[in-house]
């Protein structure tokens, strides 16, 4: 097979998507991969054909980050641009053989650009998005309402789209020559075929939903035995207990200075030591004591088996690694579906209740001893987690799609 992927969004969107293409090229097939031009380093080395897309509207969600509504207000109003060049890149993609089309929702293009090939277009969803269930709200809703709404409540994903839709139809059209038959995001998603790439472990599917959209498992990048540890990571891990990891991503509250003072003396608080990293500018230390490591990324699957507690923001790509590391978590949810994820792993017994609202010190510190109790559950379900294999799921499930359409 010749697969396409396209994915658009944070490093967690990309790097499961690399996961897959990596499955598929270990199995005998030809991806490519089109993401973000900023993650070509990432996907350098795996063998995988990479496809830069523009990645403009990431920059400016960097530029603004923590500046306010006011940033936020006038960034907004170059988006369309910026969504148009973004969708160019994908009309591009056309041009090249593909027997299937997996795509991220936050393409916008994906199952237009499989409509102009006229192959399958496979949404692939790290988190739930479109699929509507009485079981449980829809992760991304920002707010709290009664059970009896919980179905209603997955429209919100259709609306977050709505504003670009005239921006898409007409690219559509342009771009790509389809003038007619054009259905937005959330009905070609609901109608076509999904693949739900988180473990059942985690989020089980609910009774109202179909077979072909029960969870496959996480999409995990094999692990890099290549990789070597830094001499001072792998000296602070030897020299003391195993830490805590605080690390929070591009989450941020815009005062990485004071969230970071807070975050230590939480762990200073619980009397533990920590290992820091600063991710994408949610954390900004200045001097820290002997007792803190201070380090801007590692591979979770390396770092997180070797660290006490991990204290995160929720992303489910953090999450993911987490269970699989079988260690016990603190989130400190920010937005999106941090806090639906944050919620799950309270409910399995791995983590204590998420820390919402105002972060101190003092709540971190007994956040963080309840979470140390945890481990014997967190090593539990690691067990399982780490038996599924969901890219080889999807692998199978992509060449079913190509097959039935042949």
């Amino acid at each position: 097979m010749r697969p396409l992927l396209i994915t658009v969004g944070s490093r967690g969107d990309v790097q499961q998507f690399l996961a897959l293409a990596r499955g598929l090229l270990a199995a005998g097939h030809q991806p490519v991969l089109a993401a973000p031009r900023r993650f070509a380093p990432l996907a350098a080395g795996s063998g995988v054909e990479f496809a830069p897309l523009n990645d403009e509207m990431l920059a400016m969600q960097d530029a603004v980050a923590g500046q306010g509504a006011r940033a936020a207000i006038t960034a907004a109003r170059s988006v369309r641009p910026m969504l148009r060049r973004l969708l160019d890149d994908q009309a591009a993609l056309a041009a090249r053989p593909a027997d299937a089309v997996v795509y991220h929702p936050k393409s916008l293009g994906g199952p237009y650009i499989a409509e102009k090939l006229g192959v399958p277009a496979i949404a692939g969803l790290l988190i739930p998005l479109y699929i509507p269930t009485s079981a449980f709200p829809s992760p991304i809703l920002p707010a709290r309402l009664p059970a009896l709404f919980n179905r209603a409540s997955w429209r919100v994903a259709a609306a977050i789209e709505a504003p670009y839709r005239g921006t898409v139809r007409t690219w559509r059209a342009e771009a790509l020559g389809l003038h007619d038959g054009f259905l937005p995001m959330a009905e070609l998603v609901k109608a076509g075929s999904v693949l739900h790439a988180w473990s059942p472990h985690l989020l089980p599917p609910p009774e109202d939903w179909p077979a072909p959209a029960h969870p496959i498992g996480f999409w995990t990048m094999p692990a890099d035995d290549t990789w070597t540890p830094p001499e001072r990571l792998a000296r602070f891990l030897d020299e003391g207990e195993p830490p805590v990891y605080v690390g929070f991503g591009s989450s941020t509250t815009g005062d990485p200075e004071a969230l970071t003072a807070t975050a230590l003396e939480g762990v200073r608080l619980a009397g533990r030591r920590a290992v820091l990293a600063t991710g994408w500018g949610a954390l900004q230390p200045g001097a820290v004591a002997d007792d803190v490591l201070v380090i801007k990324e590692a591979p979770h699957d390396w770092l997180l088996p070797r660290v006490a507690v991990a204290v995160h923001h929720g992303g489910v790509g953090t999450v993911a690694a987490a269970l699989r590391a079988g260690v016990p978590q603190v989130v400190r949810p920010f937005l999106g579906d941090q806090p639906f994820w944050a919620a799950r792993l309270h409910r399995l017994g791995v983590a204590p209740a998420p820390l919402r609202g105002r972060l101190t010190a003092p709540r971190l510190a007994a956040a963080i001893e309840d979470a140390a109790a945890l481990a014997p559950t967190a090593r539990t379900l690691a067990d399982h987690v780490t038996a599924e294999d969901g890219v080889a799921t999807a692998v199978a499930r992509i060449a079913e799609c190509v097959e039935s359409r042949s």
